[in-house]
């Protein structure tokens, strides 16, 4: 394909770019066919024509109302001033670029608001115990923000501290298909499980979690109050041992591995 062959066709498909409401893909357009003319060698009647497109699509930039809108700055050109006419389309691309970005942000920041506060209705209603109202709420705003995996672990919690743990592993499972290696996963089910009375698919679940994060002192905790509860007593003084070697001022631990030492000696 010829340099000017090339051109023209960048600069022909502003009509249709325009027309479907893409300002910033026409004005890219324009500025890439300036660029490859000043880059190629064209001979005198080519460069005629060139300048002819430039003229037309100029004068169809600055009568597209959507544009002037966004950039009410009109264009000017004249033959042999490309490089200013570039300078100009640069600085536009710049501005819809960051009208772009902005618009994206704003509407970003919106969906949040909206998403908090549906969050923040959705435990008004596990308070007032509608737990009926509050589970539709809270699995309609999983399925709008599918693959939001924050927001799942989000509603987890509020299932956790609601104490309805079948409900926090249904959403914890969704937040594990997003991220299987999430310690916060395998935490979450662990402490749900537990809760439940599972005991082997709790510990299960505490030992992925400290295989991702074997330094984690409050893992080794949680799944010590795990063997602590099943009276797995020498366990239990592993787990708490583990953690007080990670952190040696964990009081909690001290407290666990004091109180399974106490009970094996009993025994």
């Amino acid at each position: 394909m010829s340099d000017l062959t090339k051109a023209r066709r960048q600069i022909n498909s502003l009509n249709s770019l325009l027309k479907q409401g893409k300002p910033l893909a026409a004005v890219t357009a324009m500025h890439d066919a300036i660029q490859t003319f000043l880059k190629s060698s064209l001979m005198q009647n080519e460069k005629k024509e060139f300048t002819k497109l430039v003229e037309d699509a100029v004068y169809r930039l600055n009568s597209n109302a959507e544009l002037r809108e966004l950039y009410p700055v009109l264009l000017e050109y004249e033959a042999g001033k490309e490089k200013e006419l570039l300078k100009y389309l640069r600085e536009i691309i710049d501005t819809l670029q960051e009208d772009i970005t902005s618009s994206a942000r704003e509407s970003y920041a919106e969906l949040e608001r909206k998403k908090q506060k549906e969050l923040e209705e959705a435990r008004s209603l596990v308070r007032k115990e509608d737990i009926e109202k509050a589970d539709a709420l809270l699995r309609k705003l999983e399925r709008e923000h599918e693959g939001d995996f924050e927001l799942k672990i989000e509603i987890a919690d509020i299932w956790l501290n609601a104490e309805q743990y079948n409900k926090a592993i249904t959403h914890l499972k969704n937040a594990y298909k997003d991220n299987p290696s999430s310690v916060h996963v395998f935490n979450r089910l662990g402490m749900a499980l537990r809760k439940l009375g599972r005991v082997e698919d709790s510990e299960k679940a505490y030992k992925q979690a400290l295989n991702l994060c074997p330094k984690d002192e409050y893992l080794h905790f949680n799944l010590g109050r795990l063997y602590l509860e099943n009276k797995a007593w020498d366990k239990a003084i592993k787990s708490a041992e583990r953690a007080m070697s990670i952190n040696p001022d964990f009081t909690e631990a001290e407290k666990m591995y004091n109180f399974a030492r106490k009970k094996t000696e009993q025994s």
